[in-house]
Order: C-alpha cells, then sequence, then structure tokens
C-alpha cells in the first residue's frame, strides 16, 4: 500500500521551484527535481534531451543525456536496445508539447489507432506491471533541441488515481519540471567523447568569430603549427573530419562560450 501523501504548501513549492532553477549542476537540478516530485509520490522519472535530433532521430546517443531515477541501466534497457522507438509515448514527444496522460495511449491502443509495434509495447508493459504514468514535452525554439520526461505513479496507483493527482497538483508539477528542463538546456550537453581541452575550445572559438589560424596565432602568441594541433585535437575529440563540423558540433552541444571555462590550460 502506497504512503499517504501530504499535499506541500504553495510557498513550500515554489521554494522548491527557485531551488530547481538555481541548481548548477546536472546532479543537483536532478535531485532537487525528484525531491520536489517525491511530493506527490513519484519516485519513478526518466528525462531526456538531445541537441541533435533529426526527425523521429535522437541523433547520436553518445550525445544525448538521459536521467532517470531507475538507474543507469535504464539507459542499455530503454534506449541503447532502440526498445524506445516503438514506445507510443515516444513517438507522441516527438511529434507534440505539452502533456498527456497514460490513459490516452490505452484509448488510442484500443481503438484500434496505434501501429502494431506499439500495441505490443503497451501490451508488454501491462505484463510487466508498469503503472500509471504521465508524458511531457517540452518545446524548443530549434528543430535539433527535443527534451521529454515521463513520470509514473506508485505501483498500486491506477491510472485514474494519476489524473486525479495531475488535476489537483498537476499545474505545480509541470512548473517544477519546466523549471529543470530550462536549468538544463543552459548547461553544456555532457558527452560520452573525450571532452574538449580548454585550448581546444579557444581555438574553436576564435575561428567560430571568424579569425585565421594565423590570426589566432597572433591573438594567442601561439604558432600556427600548435594552433592546429589544438584544433585538430578538437576534431578528434568531437569525431568529424573538419573544423567547421567540429565547430558545429561544439555548438549543438553547447559547448563553446562556456561561462566559467578557463583557457589557458
Amino acid at each position: 500500500m502506497s504512503a499517504v501523501i501530504q499535499t506541500p504548501s504553495s510557498t513550500m513549492l515554489m521554494r522548491q521551484t527557485a531551488r530547481i532553477l538555481k541548481g548548477s549542476s546536472y546532479g543537483e537540478v536532478w535531485s532537487l527535481l525528484l525531491e520536489g516530485l517525491g511530493f506527490f509520490g513519484i519516485t519513478a522519472v526518466r528525462y531526456g534531451l538531445t541537441r541533435s535530433r533529426y526527425g523521429m532521430s535522437l541523433g547520436d546517443l553518445q550525445d544525448i543525456l538521459f536521467l532517470s531515477s531507475m538507474g543507469a541501466q535504464d539507459f542499455t534497457d530503454y534506449i541503447e536496445t532502440g526498445l524506445y522507438r516503438r514506445s507510443p509515448h515516444y513517438r507522441w514527444m516527438a511529434e507534440n508539447d505539452g502533456t498527456v496522460s497514460w490513459g490516452w495511449f490505452l484509448e488510442e491502443a484500443q481503438a484500434g489507432r496505434l501501429p502494431r509495434d506499439e500495441q505490443r509495447f503497451l501490451e508488454e508493459m501491462g505484463a510487466a506491471g508498469q503503472p500509471a504514468g504521465y508524458l511531457l514535452s517540452f518545446p524548443s525554439d530549434t528543430t535539433r533541441l527535443k527534451g521529454g520526461l515521463g513520470m509514473m505513479g506508485q505501483r498500486d496507483w491506477s491510472q485514474a488515481k494519476m489524473d486525479a493527482l495531475w488535476q489537483d497538483h498537476g499545474e505545480a508539477i509541470e512548473t517544477m519540471c519546466i523549471a529543470a528542463h530550462l536549468n538544463i538546456t543552459r548547461m553544456p550537453l555532457p558527452s560520452k567523447r573525450n571532452p574538449l581541452r580548454p585550448r581546444q575550445r579557444e581555438m574553436l572559438e576564435w575561428i567560430a568569430e571568424g579569425k585565421s589560424m594565423q590570426d589566432v596565432a597572433v591573438v594567442t602568441g601561439l604558432s600556427v603549427a600548435t594552433v592546429e594541433k589544438h584544433l585538430r585535437g578538437a576534431r578528434d575529440a568531437l569525431d568529424v573530419d573538419t573544423t567547421a563540423q567540429a565547430i558545429a558540433r561544439a555548438a549543438l552541444l553547447g559547448q563553446l562560450f562556456v561561462v566559467g571555462q578557463d583557457s589557458t590550460a
């Protein structure tokens, strides 16, 4: 039996949302969001963000942010295996902005309006005892960036109970989630690639401003050969062939002109 939920006060929710907005790292923001959602008994949460989406593709999986309260293995089980591609939740998130009850997907399935692979996905979820939930898809002003969040109620919650919770507190819950998403999108996107070194980042930033390698050598006091060495290192770290591609990828990942980055190493 799930624990009795004590509804937080508006002051408590405002304070928690402010703390989320002031978080200075992914880990801090994520922990504060989980704490805030926990006020409502929501403890199972997934969040994903890509800056290199193209259509229904998430882009290179090395360059996406995936946070889950269900542990690191969840990335392997849900993303790396490609399971997410069979999910009607993912398709809805890719095609829409806003919020949707998981009950809507069941209604679509019962009406025969889902593709067969998505139908099977829901059947497998049901057989595994998947609880009730809600999905949030965050709007973006670019076609490449997309973020979404799925949250699940406790194991014994019906979708009707989850919907009732959303009816009463959905606006506060959504506000905390949007605050977390907006704060996270201002941070450089982490990558499983080797990180750019400060000098590599600096060289890319100078070239991005339109300077030639000779110009950069004069500005930084380095030789042209050393400038090229750092640019080659940046290309290797970002797994691209040209400096123009390196600038484009670093920009997509939010790794250029980052406040607080030391450029003297």
